[in-house]
């Protein structure tokens, strides 16, 4: 049961972020800025610290016995993320779908799943577990690959001379810092131990690192976003004639991020030892699947090519089929 439990909330979690984006997609008279800040401050921040209040009994006193050196630990990682969130928007524009985002995704998967386990559980790889972990990560990229290439496919006049060095390092980088959620939590199990001698429950434990972790990441896209802003003046639009109806979408949007890391979170304690191993490829594949459902459901591929099509078609599979396999991992 607790197999099947976990895999179904990290599954959920997946759902979740595959869809948080689609709300940001309706707003009017905002850009992107506008969207991201009000995103960073409500889910970042304000519904982040809302979760840990109500989770977390005495969330303080934990908070105060961390210590230094690991609290340091945590706001370090969540920083660098905050700012990878950045660079990833920086690296698409540069590089494109086709190359940007298997780079990216591809670095995120494999990152987030084998170092925990080198660090962690490294003699799992000797095992028939360990294994089909490796192969699914591995084939998680493939699908990745898969569904880029098909969306330069969609894309009329796709310029992949935007190809540049420097776009590539920003990729590399924004790769590696997307992973840092599931790095952080490997590297602060300390946290998680204190909370659980303060008396909070060993799922909801771990909730204090995403606390301490998201909060720094939102003073990063915060302050960048208020930058963007006040440089090109575009402040006062945050109170244009569509701010109800713009703040409503973007605190859902917030809601469905917010919580896919708390549910993962929960999801990986309840798969156990190698919860985090295993969850977090499960987390990023199906995050890849849903958000290419939402985009054939809104007529984004009405009208593309026929090849662009069967490439996302065997993408998604391609992606369903590493899923399947993480998860049977967890028989052996």
């Amino acid at each position: 049961m607790n197999l099947l439990t976990g895999l179904f909330i990290v599954a959920l979690a997946g759902v979740l972020q595959g869809s948080f984006f689609l709300p940001m997609t309706y707003t009017k008279k905002w850009q992107w800025a506008h969207s991201w800040f009000a995103f960073s401050l409500l889910a970042m921040l304000l519904l982040n610290w809302g979760i840990a209040w109500l989770t977390i009994p005495g969330i303080g006193a934990i908070v105060a016995a961390v210590p230094v050196k690991l609290l340091l630990l945590v706001l370090f990682f969540g920083l660098l993320w905050g700012l990878g969130a950045i660079l990833f928007g920086k690296a698409m524009d540069l590089l494109g779908m086709a190359i940007g985002y298997p780079v990216i995704m591809g670095i995120n998967a494999i990152t987030g799943t084998l170092v925990p386990a080198l660090v962690f559980s490294a003699s799992v790889f000797l095992q028939l577990k360990g294994l089909l972990i490796l192969l699914g990560a591995v084939i998680s990229v493939v699908g990745i690959i898969f569904c880029a290439r098909a969306s330069a496919k969609k894309e009329e006049g796709t310029n992949l001379s935007k190809y540049t060095s420097a776009g590539l390092v920003l990729a590399i980088i924004s790769g590696f810092t997307s992973c840092l959620p599931n790095l952080g939590a490997a590297f602060s199990q300390d946290i998680t131990r204190i909370a659980v001698e303060h008396g909070v429950g060993q799922a909801m434990a771990g909730n204090v690192i995403w606390s301490l972790f998201f909060t720094a990441g939102s003073l990063v896209n915060m302050g960048y976003c208020l930058f963007v802003l006040i440089k090109g003046k575009e402040l006062k639009a945050f109170l244009n004639e569509h701010k109800t109806m713009n703040w409503g979408l973007i605190l859902g949007m917030s809601a469905m991020w917010i919580g896919s890391f708390y549910a993962y979170g929960y999801g990986a304690v309840v798969l156990g030892d190698l919860g985090l191993v295993v969850g977090w490829p499960l987390l990023v594949s199906l995050s890849i699947v849903i958000g290419n459902l939402w985009g054939i459901f809104r007529g984004e591929w009405t009208g593309a090519p026929q090849k662009a099509r069967k490439t996302l078609n065997l993408g998604i599979l391609v992606l369903i089929g590493a899923v399947l396999i993480i998860a049977a991992s967890n028989h052996f």
